[in-house]
């Protein structure tokens, strides 16, 4: 894990008996559960930043049942297979992350999050995997060296184009994952009055459009516990009111899959 650099001092770290620390003796201690905290207190801009643990926990719920399978196997189909190291920024619970470092055994895989609760959640799941690290950081000040990293993911997660482009190999690929125009449309249209197209991904300053993909399904969940993990996971859950959220659980939920993957390279 040579790519990882101090969130304070921005020296690399390395690895001493208790965790990770540089040669301004700033320290990181792993946790019990494996993680590292990167995160500086003074770069929190609430006490427990990031999604809830409510919500991180309906999504695991959703995701392990694989309803996402698909676009879990597209994601691990677009990866290179030289790739020796990836980050999956906007990690959360781990399910994708893990399923990245399963197609690339030979890789270390890093995943980030802003959320304590997600990536204790997902280091805890894996500790056995030692190509598999999970950090506490934010996406926006980016706890790695200089063009340390060959691949970045990105799924519903924000960025800073100018950390992407620092912290990527010259030539190296960024995948994008945005909802497309379809994507829980019938849900969205029972919540919403005028149901807004979600934005057409933008390519990142210092980037090059490689190639756009779709990938369209159906989804049918019958079983009212993961109508409810769906609901609970989504960003518009908190708009619900209480009856019609009540009917929505009443019978199964038809509706459609659409996303958007976007790979990018890095301009030298």
């Amino acid at each position: 894990m040579n790519e990882l650099r101090c969130p304070l001092c921005h020296l690399p770290l390395l690895h001493n008996t208790q965790g990770l620390a540089c040669t301004n003796r700033h320290q990181f201690d792993r946790a019990k559960e494996g993680y590292f905290n990167l995160l500086p207190v003074q770069n929190k801009h609430s006490r427990e930043p990031g999604d809830a643990k409510e919500q991180l926990q309906a999504r695991r719920q959703f995701l392990q049942a694989g309803f996402f399978d698909p676009l879990k196997k597209r994601l691990q189909e677009l990866l290179p297979a030289a790739t020796k190291t990836l980050l999956d920024i906007g990690c959360g619970e781990g399910y994708f992350t893990a399923g990245l470092s399963d197609a690339l055994p030979q890789a270390q895989v890093y995943g980030i999050d802003i959320a304590k609760a997600g990536v204790r959640m997902a280091a805890k799941r894996v500790k056995d995997k030692t190509n598999l690290t999970y950090c506490v950081a934010s996406s926006f000040d980016l706890p790695f060296t200089d063009e340390s990293i060959d691949v970045i993911t990105r799924i519903y997660a924000p960025s800073k184009d100018a950390e992407l482009w620092r912290v990527m190999k010259p030539g190296g690929y960024l995948v994008i994952v945005t909802p497309g125009e379809n994507h829980l449309f019938s849900l969205r249209s029972r919540i919403y009055k005028e149901v807004r197209p979600h934005p057409q991904p933008i390519t990142p300053q210092g980037f090059t459009i490689v190639s756009h993909y779709r990938l369209e399904g159906y989804l049918q969940v019958e079983n009212q516990e993961m109508c409810a993990a769906l609901l609970a996971m989504t960003p518009f859950a908190w708009r619900l009111a209480p009856d019609l959220r009540e009917t929505i659980l009443a019978s199964e939920l038809q509706d459609s899959l659409d996303f958007t993957l976007s790979v990018y390279s890095r301009n030298c």
